[in-house]
């Protein structure tokens, strides 16, 4: 799966009801290793920003393991899950309960643990088909391994950034790659991928193929002058081959009788003599 990450600056209002996010950066692909990723977003944020003298930086996502990542790679980052993925699981977890919903809620937004583990045994307790009882503890455990996402709206509260990532992922990815029944194939997915982050960053199409052909019109170029030289390489060489004497007879030949080839003929003679 191709994967997309974005970096930004924050929030501004640009009408009523519209939000814009500042200064957006788009990274995407298909990646051997999830570090090759990481490695370009490090780059960028250590090119563009003074590292030292940004105050917070929030890594927000769903709790992929190769989101996580990023923690190691971008410094005094603090992970941030989701809303749209939280509640989610939050739907998942008490959709035949609805009853204890909000207790689930209240728990989470007061980051309280031990109540979210308290919530989670009540609605455990009134669920009694196996597949229901299987989706309450993937839920209860989805959200106890990304804890530390949940906790950071309670002590950051509002300056925690909103993350918008499933309507980009659905604006740049799936609008092109999966809106529709497609088949891809991996070298082709991560090329359109890439194609879509680079028109999001500012990129004019035109312009990428026009330099391509440049590219491709000089390597051209290039080939055809190596087989030139090849050719005419070998037609002297050929020429050498048949004659081992043929610097000196080719003075000889020309009939002309001058000093380099009065030379030429006495060292040939002496050494057939």
């Amino acid at each position: 799966m191709p994967k997309l990450l974005y970096v930004h600056e924050g929030i501004e209002k640009v009408g009523k009801t519209r939000n814009k996010l500042k200064n957006t950066r788009y990274f995407g692909g298909i990646y051997q290793e999830t570090e090759e990723l990481w490695l370009e977003v490090a780059q960028y944020i250590d090119d563009t920003y003074d590292i030292e003298n940004v105050e917070k930086i929030y890594l927000a996502g769903d709790g992929a393991s190769w989101i996580k990542q990023g923690l190691g790679w971008i410094v005094n980052s603090k992970f941030v899950l989701d809303k749209y993925h939280l509640k989610k699981y939050i739907l998942k977890a008490t959709g035949h309960v609805p009853e204890l919903r909000q207790e689930l809620k209240d728990a989470i937004d007061e980051a309280d643990k031990t109540m979210l583990k308290e919530v989670f045994k009540k609605i455990l307790s009134v669920t009694n088909e196996e597949t229901k009882k299987e989706s309450v503890e993937d839920a209860k455990r989805y959200m106890l391994n990304n804890w530390s996402g949940i906790e950071i709206y309670e002590t950051d509260g509002y300056d925690v950034v909103r993350c918008s990532a499933e309507g980009h992922v659905s604006h740049i990815l799936s609008d092109r790659l999966s809106s529709r029944p497609m088949g891809w194939s991996k070298v082709c997915a991560d090329r359109m991928t890439r194609l879509r982050v680079y028109r999001e960053n500012g990129g004019k199409i035109i312009d990428l193929v026009l330099e391509k052909n440049k590219r491709k019109e000089k390597e051209n170029a290039e080939i055809l002058t190596r087989e030139i030289k090849e050719k005419v390489k070998k037609r002297t060489d050929k020429r050498y081959s048949n004659n081992e004497y043929y610097n000196c007879s080719s003075l000889l030949d020309t009939g002309k009788t001058t000093a380099l080839y009065k030379g030429f003929k006495g060292i040939i003679y002496n050494e057939m003599a």
